[in-house]
């Protein structure tokens, strides 16, 4: 009973790719859809290194496409730090609250670090692809109720 696990509980099996294999040739960059030259800078890069590291399959386009804009989004922010004299503004009341600039970095910092993980574009999400879904050590594999 130690080796059993619910259904789909079980590690990745060696040798299986987590892109589609049968895709041979990168596709189109979408410039319609892209908001401008640094979501279209950020498709080619982010796509080459999916190709490489055999990651990509169709099904990350639309994900690919939304981390391409709002890192292009957060770049666009950046360039307007520069303008404001204070990261904060005075409410009505009196109180200190975010600039909305920075709220709005900070929502899509949010979604590209969430899209990058998706895509495999973080060094976590690439350790875990790397490894094949595995954990440290056989330690994982020890059944923890064993002792009962």
């Amino acid at each position: 009973m130690a080796e059993s696990r619910a259904p789909g509980g079980g590690n990745i099996k060696g040798g299986l790719s987590v892109g589609d294999t049968s895709i041979t040739r990168k596709p189109n960059c979408p410039k319609e859809l892209l908001l401008d030259d640094h979501a279209i800078d950020a498709w080619h890069s982010n796509l080459g290194i999916m190709f490489e590291r055999k990651s990509f399959a169709s099904e990350d386009i639309p994900h690919l496409i939304n981390y391409c804009n709002a890192i292009s989004k957060i770049i666009k922010l950046e360039s307007q730090f520069a303008d404001l004299n204070n990261l904060t503004d005075v409410t009505s009341a009196g109180s200190l609250k975010l600039h909305p600039y920075v709220t709005a970095h900070n929502i899509f910092t949010n979604q590209s670090l969430k899209l990058a993980s998706q895509l495999g574009l973080t060094p976590m999400a690439r350790a875990r692809m790397l490894s094949g879904g595995k954990g440290k050590g056989e330690e994982d594999d020890e059944d923890d109720f064993k002792e009962y």
